[in-house]
């Protein structure tokens, strides 16, 4: 399998088949997934392994990319971000150009947490993120509405979070 993993402005292709999780990686991701913080040691135990070799795995894995980073997850509404809105945005022309242009443009927005290049109707999915509708308002017409490549967008304001999750699932291969 070939896997394209988009780093700030470059694309890495890796030949996914060289990397082969065993039970006890996926442990130790799983267990890293749900408790960033925890102390080598007691990762180690709940893994089943010494520390220093569990540290070595966490290095490897570290390395090679399936731990890209260690984050504190925050309550978007205790620090003020209320709103959440995905928009659907569709581009001028749908040129490699385009899509760069776009793409690095809404990497530079704070306001966009996530931005997807998509398949089908819509160029790409943005999930934003702002106090209140007025900001939204003004990210809409100064930001996507002033872009010259942006020819529609389709908002959809999101009435109440039923689930959220950074823990991707990790079962057997």
């Amino acid at each position: 399998m070939l896997a394209i993993v988009l780093r700030e402005r470059r694309i890495i292709h890796r030949d996914m088949a060289q990397y082969q999780l065993d039970e006890t990686d996926r442990q130790i991701l799983q267990v890293l997934q749900e408790r960033g913080r925890i102390a080598n040691t007691e990762l180690a135990d709940e893994v089943g392994l010494t520390p220093a070799p569990c540290l070595r795995r966490v290095k490897r894995l570290e390395d090679e990319g399936f731990i890209t980073g260690y984050v504190a997850l925050l309550d978007a509404q205790k620090v003020g971000r209320d709103l959440t809105v995905f928009v659907h945005v569709t581009l001028d022309k749908q040129t490699k150009s385009a899509f760069t242009t776009f793409a690095e443009k809404m990497r530079a927005q704070q306001e966009v947490l996530e931005c997807y290049f998509c398949l089908g109707e819509y160029d790409f999915l943005l999930k934003v993120v702002v106090p209140d509708l007025t900001t939204y308002q003004r990210f809409l017409i100064d930001v996507l509405a002033a872009m010259p490549e942006v020819s529609n967008t389709n908002s959809t304001i999101a009435a109440k979070q039923e689930k959220h999750t950074t823990r991707l699932p990790l079962g057997s291969a």
